[in-house]
Order: structure tokens, then C-alpha cells, then sequence
């Protein structure tokens, strides 16, 4: 059965070093999603489906949203264009698109929601070069850490504050998932 590994949680607690793990490691391909915005000078073909309004319009989005003057979304047409690839593929999403997966694709979800201690957190912000202020606005955020009641149930939470272990808990997930 084809299935989705679905990767949410506050920034900096670690998804995209998770479904860069998973690729490296598993060769399992993330899902890559859609844009309206102009590709980036040197910017690879493998960020984005690069859409106009037109083309964007015309697939079928279990999330999507606007940016300013652009759309972004994840589709049903770039899942199945994973699945071409790999029986498990992954995606990075929002807890908004963790609810409309989970919604749409039911048992074929596996949504893990990464997460890790404040005090881990606040380091990881200054590492990448956040400034004071931003740092003390995301962590006085109520949502945080926190993984909404309703999804709790149906996640598998990984707690980052130890790389090493987390990846060996990823190692523990994909051989389930595989067998």
C-alpha cells in the first residue's frame, strides 16, 4: 500500500533535517509541492512544480496558500507523481495540511509531528541567526509545542533534542513502515 509520511511541528524543531534523513538514508522522495512565484535565479527544478494561475488552478490541493502576490500548494497530482517514484514518499506541512491529509488518505498517513524543548529551541534560533526579538516572539507563542488535541491521537510524536536519537527513532519508524 502506498503511503505518506507526513512531517509537521514548530519551526527549528527539526523537519526538514528529518525528511532530508529519510531521503538520504531511505531514498524516500518528498513530496515536491507547487508554486505560482517566478523560479529563483540558480534555483533547482526539484523546489517546486512551477505553475502559472492558470495551471495552478486547474489541480486538485488538499492544502494551498497566498504569499503575497503567489500561491503555494501541495496536490493530489504531485503525491501521485511521488508514488510514481516510491511506494513511501514525505512531506513537510503545516498542522492545517496534517488535518487535510489525514482527512483525504486516512490509514495510508503516518504523521509525525516533531517537536523539541524550548531551551533546545531558543539555541537552534540563535545558531541560524535569528535575532533576539524573533527569538522571544516564537517562543512566547501558546501554540508552540503544542500539538492540538484533536491531532494527538493520530500522531507519532519525536521529541528533537538529541539528533542521534531522534535519527535512531526515524531508523525504528521507516523499518516498520517498510516491512
Amino acid at each position: 500500500m502506498r503511503k505518506i509520511i507526513l512531517i509537521a511541528g514548530p519551526s527549528g524543531a527539526g523537519k526538514t533535517t528529518m525528511s532530508d534523513y529519510l531521503t538520504r538514508r531511505y531514498q524516500i522522495p518528498r513530496v515536491i509541492t507547487h508554486t505560482t512565484r517566478p523560479k529563483r535565479p540558480g534555483e533547482s527544478d526539484s523546489a517546486y512544480y512551477f505553475e502559472t494561475d492558470e495551471s495552478f488552478a486547474r489541480l486538485h490541493f488538499f492544502e494551498h496558500v497566498s504569499y503575497g502576490d503567489y500561491q503555494y500548494g501541495s496536490s493530489r497530482e504531485g503525491l501521485e507523481r511521488a508514488w510514481e517514484k516510491s511506494d513511501l514518499v514525505s512531506l513537510i506541512v503545516d498542522i492545517k495540511g496534517a488535518r487535510s491529509y489525514l482527512d483525504a488518505l486516512g490509514s495510508q498517513v503516518y504523521f509525525l509531528y516533531v517537536t523539541c524543548s524550548l531551551k533546545e529551541l531558543a539555541k537552534r534560533m540563535a545558531a541560524r541567526g535569528d535575532s533576539l526579538d524573533q527569538i522571544k516572539k516564537r517562543l512566547e507563542g501558546s501554540e508552540l509545542n503544542e500539538l492540538p488535541a484533536d491531532l494527538a491521537s493520530r500522531a507519532h510524536v519525536l521529541v528533537n533534542d538529541d539528533l542521534e536519537s531522534s535519527l535512531a527513532s526515524l531508523d525504528k519508524l521507516v523499518k516498520k513502515l517498510l516491512s
